[in-house]
């Protein structure tokens, strides 16, 4: 059975200790639901490259594990200037 991983979700996985926050964010804000999905996708896509053989693969493992920091780092600050209420 295959699992499907929501936006929501994974950030939710991720930060666990900001679920009321992840919640409310994801529902109030688009601009968050979209850094949501762009985490999701770029998550998706290092998979993808990480089982890869093709002779790019290194160089897109490097570029997607990058930009995953980078979106974790946006997400965390949206959390952390969230806060809880």
């Amino acid at each position: 059975m295959k699992v499907i991983y929501t936006p929501m979700f994974l950030i939710l996985e991720r930060f666990p200790e900001h679920a009321e926050t992840i919640k409310r964010l994801f529902s109030e804000s688009e601009d968050f639901q979209t850094a949501c999905e762009d985490f999701r996708q770029c998550r998706s896509a290092l998979g993808y490259w990480n089982q890869s053989e093709k002779a790019g693969a290194p160089a897109r493992r490097l570029e997607y594990t990058t930009l995953l920091r980078e979106l974790e780092q946006e997400i965390e600050q949206r959390l952390m200037e969230a806060g809880e209420p």
